[in-house]
């Protein structure tokens, strides 16, 4: 892979992660079509690098809660000696919902594992499955013109109205834990898996979206964790060079995207990428 191809899947990347239509398919059908045969799995976590970090700098405020948070929810504790006292602020409540999703989302994903990875035995995860999972993902987002109509009608007499970012309950944390460890595969969108889902559980949407990008951190940390090994670093110089390059495309189009899906949630527009999803899909296994 050189500077160039690097920069390339880099913009990919940023384009795809943040918009619901799969990141992580795109950059398997890019790889096919640039005639990178070699395993990636590396180089694609990087490029998630690079996302993660725009995601951090997107919703900055709600880190630095989680953050602020613990450390009143710590002195609570030591001070009074009682869970009641660690979990009373928002920001030690929203790290705990993010807990419980990443756990789920960690099991299926180690379970997923031996698909996605050569090194594991052949993967079954071929361009053509690609392309047919990227069909499946179009009729997932779909399913958001139902729910955002929902949404606007205030469908939602059970509860009272839709749920808020602070009115999620763990179980629908697992519930939207267990879609993101489904996106693992490549071509499932993991924001339209995971917004698809909080909107059906009557989550509002943008507050679905903002709980969807802050799971993806520890998500990405976790799979670079797992799978980074500073010996792919050895003996070449100019490999951390490709995958900055790489990385730093990915975090600025990325960060633009974010906006861009942002609006697109604030005037129900979402379930339009559902027909991009179709056309690559098609084409692509017309031309496979």
């Amino acid at each position: 892979m050189n500077l160039l191809e690097a920069i390339l899947l880099g913009v990919v990347q940023g384009a795809t992660e943040f918009l619901p239509i799969s990141s992580s398919g795109h950059l398997k059908l890019g790889q096919h079509l640039l005639g990178i045969q070699e395993p990636q799995l590396l180089f694609d976590i990087v490029l998630h690098v690079g996302t993660l970090l725009s995601v951090m700098l997107f919703y900055r405020a709600d880190i630095l809660m989680v953050l602020t948070g613990s450390v009143e929810g710590a002195k609570g504790w030591l001070k009074e000696r009682t869970a009641s006292a660690f979990f009373q602020p928002e920001g030690v409540r929203l790290a705990t919902l993010v807990v419980l999703a990443t756990i789920p989302t960690g099991v299926i994903g180690l379970g997923l594992g031996k698909l996605l990875d050569p090194d594991a035995g052949d993967s079954i995860i071929t361009p053509r499955v690609v392309c047919g999972l990227l069909i499946l993902n179009g009729f997932i987002l779909l399913l958001n013109a139902y729910f955002m109509k929902r949404e606007q009608e205030g469908d939602a007499p059970e509860r009272g109205g839709m749920l808020t970012l602070w009115e999620i309950t763990p179980l629908i944390a697992i519930g939207i834990g267990v879609a993101q460890g489904m996106a693992v595969l490549p071509g499932l969108s993991r924001s339209g898996l995971t917004i698809t889902i909080a909107l059906a559980l009557m989550v509002q949407r943008l507050h679905a979206a903002r709980y969807s990008f802050l799971l993806s951190i520890p998500a990405i940390l976790g799979a670079l964790v797992l799978k980074l090994d500073p010996a792919l670093f050895a003996g070449d110089p100019n490999t951390l060079l490709i995958f900055g390059a790489g990385a730093l495309s990915a975090g600025v189009v990325g960060y633009g995207c974010l906006i861009l899906l942002t609006r697109m949630l604030e005037k129900a527009a979402f379930h339009h990428f559902a027909w991009y999803c179709w056309a690559v899909g098609i084409i692509g296994l017309v031309m496979l």
